[in-house]
Protein backbone atom coordinates (compact mmCIF):
# COMPACT_ATOMS: atom_id res chain seq x y z
CA UNK A 1 0.00 0.00 0.00
CA UNK A 2 2.85 2.38 0.82
CA UNK A 3 4.46 1.69 -2.56
CA UNK A 4 1.21 2.49 -4.33
CA UNK A 5 0.86 5.78 -2.47
CA UNK A 6 4.52 6.63 -3.16
CA UNK A 7 4.07 5.85 -6.86
CA UNK A 8 0.94 8.02 -6.93
CA UNK A 9 2.78 10.94 -5.33
CA UNK A 10 5.71 10.49 -7.72
CA UNK A 11 3.36 10.40 -10.72
CA UNK A 12 1.57 13.54 -9.47
CA UNK A 13 4.85 15.37 -8.96
CA UNK A 14 6.29 14.38 -12.34
CA UNK A 15 3.11 15.26 -14.21
CA UNK A 16 2.85 18.66 -12.49
CA UNK A 17 6.48 19.80 -12.85
CA UNK A 18 7.40 18.47 -16.29
CA UNK A 19 5.79 18.15 -19.63
CA UNK A 20 3.86 14.92 -19.50
CA UNK A 21 5.00 13.73 -22.92
CA UNK A 22 8.55 13.54 -21.52
CA UNK A 23 7.42 10.95 -18.98
CA UNK A 24 5.69 9.01 -21.75
CA UNK A 25 9.03 8.70 -23.57
CA UNK A 26 10.68 6.77 -20.71
CA UNK A 27 10.32 3.42 -22.54
CA UNK A 28 12.54 4.87 -25.30
CA UNK A 29 15.25 5.37 -22.70
CA UNK A 30 15.20 1.70 -21.72
CA UNK A 31 15.11 0.56 -25.35
CA UNK A 32 18.10 2.75 -26.16
CA UNK A 33 19.93 1.36 -23.13
CA UNK A 34 19.24 -2.18 -24.38
CA UNK A 35 20.77 -1.23 -27.76
CA UNK A 36 23.92 0.08 -26.05
CA UNK A 37 24.02 -2.98 -23.78
CA UNK A 38 24.19 -5.28 -26.85
CA UNK A 39 27.21 -3.32 -28.11
CA UNK A 40 28.99 -3.03 -24.74
CA UNK A 41 28.26 -5.86 -22.31
CA UNK A 42 29.66 -4.31 -19.13
CA UNK A 43 27.86 -0.95 -19.55
CA UNK A 44 25.92 0.00 -16.41
CA UNK A 45 22.77 2.07 -16.47
CA UNK A 46 24.50 4.87 -14.59
CA UNK A 47 27.29 5.00 -17.18
CA UNK A 48 24.64 5.07 -19.91
CA UNK A 49 22.88 8.02 -18.25
CA UNK A 50 26.18 9.84 -17.76
CA UNK A 51 27.14 9.29 -21.40
CA UNK A 52 23.83 10.65 -22.70
CA UNK A 53 22.86 13.36 -20.23
CA UNK A 54 26.12 14.79 -18.89
CA UNK A 55 27.41 15.75 -22.33
CA UNK A 56 25.63 17.49 -25.17
CA UNK A 57 27.31 15.32 -27.80
CA UNK A 58 24.84 13.13 -29.69
CA UNK A 59 26.28 9.65 -30.25
CA UNK A 60 23.59 8.59 -32.73
CA UNK A 61 20.25 9.73 -34.18
CA UNK A 62 18.17 8.39 -31.27
CA UNK A 63 19.86 10.52 -28.62
CA UNK A 64 17.66 13.56 -29.17
CA UNK A 65 14.53 11.45 -28.85
CA UNK A 66 15.36 10.45 -25.27
CA UNK A 67 13.18 11.91 -22.50
CA UNK A 68 14.37 15.09 -20.80
CA UNK A 69 17.14 15.47 -23.38
CA UNK A 70 15.78 18.53 -25.18
CA UNK A 71 14.52 21.22 -22.80
CA UNK A 72 10.97 22.10 -23.61
CA UNK A 73 8.60 24.70 -22.36
CA UNK A 74 7.59 24.18 -18.78
CA UNK A 75 4.52 25.64 -17.20
CA UNK A 76 3.55 25.13 -13.60
CA UNK A 77 0.39 26.66 -12.27
CA UNK A 78 -0.52 26.57 -8.62
CA UNK A 79 -4.25 26.60 -8.11
CA UNK A 80 -5.97 27.15 -4.80
CA UNK A 81 -9.67 26.36 -4.71
CA UNK A 82 -11.50 28.30 -2.05
CA UNK A 83 -15.04 27.33 -1.15
CA UNK A 84 -17.65 29.98 -1.82
CA UNK A 85 -19.33 31.32 1.29
CA UNK A 86 -22.89 30.15 1.74
CA UNK A 87 -25.22 33.07 2.44
CA UNK A 88 -28.60 32.36 3.95
CA UNK A 89 -31.30 35.03 4.10
CA UNK A 90 -33.70 33.05 6.29
CA UNK A 91 -34.38 34.55 9.71
CA UNK A 92 -33.56 32.24 12.57
CA UNK A 93 -36.51 31.03 14.61
CA UNK A 94 -36.39 30.69 18.35
CA UNK A 95 -36.92 27.08 19.23
CA UNK A 96 -35.97 27.11 22.92
CA UNK A 97 -37.68 29.29 25.49
CA UNK A 98 -35.38 30.20 28.34
CA UNK A 99 -36.93 31.13 31.69
CA UNK A 100 -34.97 32.55 34.55
CA UNK A 101 -35.85 31.78 38.11
CA UNK A 102 -34.41 33.56 41.07
CA UNK A 103 -33.91 31.93 44.41
CA UNK A 104 -33.12 35.17 46.20
CA UNK A 105 -34.89 35.75 49.47
CA UNK A 106 -34.69 39.05 51.14
CA UNK A 107 -32.80 38.86 54.39
CA UNK A 108 -32.35 41.52 56.98
CA UNK A 109 -28.84 42.10 58.28
CA UNK A 110 -28.08 44.46 61.08
CA UNK A 111 -25.11 46.53 60.06
CA UNK A 112 -24.03 50.11 59.72
CA UNK A 113 -23.18 49.43 56.06
CA UNK A 114 -26.65 48.12 55.27
CA UNK A 115 -27.56 51.09 53.11
CA UNK A 116 -24.47 50.72 50.91
CA UNK A 117 -24.18 46.96 50.34
CA UNK A 118 -27.54 45.56 49.35
CA UNK A 119 -28.28 42.97 46.71
CA UNK A 120 -30.53 43.96 43.84
CA UNK A 121 -34.23 43.54 44.40
CA UNK A 122 -36.66 42.14 41.90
Amino acid sequence: MKQLIAALFLFTYISSTTEFHEALRLPLLFEHYAEHKTKVNDLTFWEFLTMHYKTDVAHDDHDNQLPFKVPGHEFTASIVALPTPKVSLIEPTLSIKITHTSSYREAHFESQLQDIFQPPRI
